[in-house]
């Protein structure tokens, strides 16, 4: 990639999803190296970026779960001919590090982890969390387990497995693997996994459109491709 003078020292605010957070801790800084260009990352939920945008946030480039994309491009915030698929993450389990690991490859044996565990903490407002909650309405565990949940904001559900506040921990397997303290269980069995995919696009009112692709195309280069599979996540 070649540097250029327009380029260098230019800006790109990249508002993205904490499930792409650590691909874009390693991502971000080779792009910076290779281009010249400062990123400037915002991390949430896709829900929270999402209201921050419609609030009138600025930002060039987005990477946002699908469905978030789809409504923001709807309301002109994103567009619609600047998106690719960036990478999709397995919802998963976490257990404090050196805890036994319980088997959770068949919905009976994930029915009975869920019922054993003390605490049970997941994101709130994250996709992993929105999935999970329909998973235990769809297993009528819902009641049963009401007690042991711990919905949490702020990224802390890993963090509270790491501190024994809760015995599981539930999220994308992007956002399990790089939390110390914690061991990655595996996902959700057969039908009750969801593959949670996030795409990243240019903002309408971006003054950097042509940079912006350029991150972009990095971003979803084969070389890219290696960090996202090496960070827990699925390429496209």
């Amino acid at each position: 990639m070649i540097i250029t003078s327009s380029a260098f020292g230019a800006e790109l605010v990249v508002m993205s999803s904490v499930g792409a957070r650590s691909v874009m801790d390693e991502l971000g800084p080779q792009f910076e190296r290779a281009s010249g260009v400062v990123l400037s990352f915002r991390y949430d939920t896709a829900a929270a970026l999402q209201r921050a945008m419609e609030d009138g946030a600025r930002f060039d480039v987005a990477v946002l779960t699908s469905p978030v994309m789809s409504v923001l491009t709807a309301a002109n915030k994103i567009a619609g001919a600047d998106q690719s698929t960036f990478a999709s993450a397995l919802i998963a389990v976490a257990v404090k590090h050196g805890a036994a690991k319980p088997d959770i490859s068949t919905r009976e044996m994930f029915v009975q982890t869920l019922l054993s565990a003390d605490k049970i903490s997941y994101a709130k407002e994250g996709a992993s969390g929105q999935h999970f909650q329909r998973v235990l309405k769809q297993l009528n565990l819902d009641e049963a387990l009401r007690d042991k949940l711990l919905p949490m904001t702020g990224a802390k559900e890993i963090e509270a497995v790491a501190d024994g506040l809760a015995t599981l921990g539930v999220q994308l397997t992007s956002e399990i693997l790089p939390v110390k303290g914690v061991d990655l269980v595996g996902p959700f069995p057969g039908d009750l996994q969801n593959r949670t995919e996030l795409k990243i696009a240019v903002s309408t009112e971006s003054k950097s459109t042509d940079l912006a692709r350029r991150f972009i195309a990095y971003a979803t280069s084969s070389a890219a491709a290696e960090v996202i599979r090496a960070k827990g996540m699925i390429p496209p």
